[in-house]
């Protein structure tokens, strides 16, 4: 999807959205750092609001032949256009249902647990912590949940949920965005 149409799916879902620009390569190549996720031994990675795909994509470059990527996405728009982009790979089931349901895709899927969450949900405009304590209980202990931000507002809520979390910043972003990343002690 390009950057107009991403612009307008902004526009008109801005709730569902939460941004009018799409992430960059450099948020996608921060977020799925080996410090954040160990992708040499993750077999069930989740992505909530996978958008049009910039950091579905990098995931999938980095996951092992035999891991699976749950990506959920509300937006049917984006849902279609992720399909189109990466249907034709078997490691990876689009979803297009709620995040809170997450728990119940990660067992259908032959798991017990996920081993990392990413998030580009928009939870400065969502003010229900229901989806960040769903993926708190369906990580592994050690998991890693990794949410992008343009702010540090919310950098409380991770903090009560997961009672750690590191900071990494991306200033090639529009806006520039701020990596929440948080381990399930």
């Amino acid at each position: 999807m390009g950057a107009i149409k991403f612009f307008i799916q902004g526009i008109k879902n801005f709730k569902e959205v939460g941004t009018f620009s799409r992430s960059s390569h450099f948020v996608g190549k921060t977020i799925t750092k080996d410090k954040h996720i160990d992708f040499s031994t993750a077999k069930c990675i989740v992505e909530l609001g996978a958008g049009d795909g910039p950091i579905t994509k990098q995931i999938l470059n980095k996951m092992a032949p035999d891991a699976i990527l749950l990506c959920f996405e509300i937006n049917e728009k984006f849902s279609e256009d992720l399909r189109r982009q990466f249907g034709k790979d078997k490691r990876i089931q689009i979803i297009n249902d709620d995040a809170q349901k997450m728990g119940h895709y990660i067992r259908e899927a032959g798991f017990k647990e996920a081993d990392a969450v990413v998030s580009a949900i928009p939870f400065v405009i969502i003010p229900e912590d229901d989806i960040i304590e769903e993926s708190h209980r369906c990580l592994k202990k050690g998991g890693k949940y990794v949410q992008l931000h343009y702010s540090l507002v919310a950098k409380k809520r991770y903090e009560r949920i997961f009672n750690n979390i590191e900071i990494d910043f991306v200033m090639l972003n529009v806006p520039p965005a701020f990596i929440h990343i948080c381990e399930k002690l």
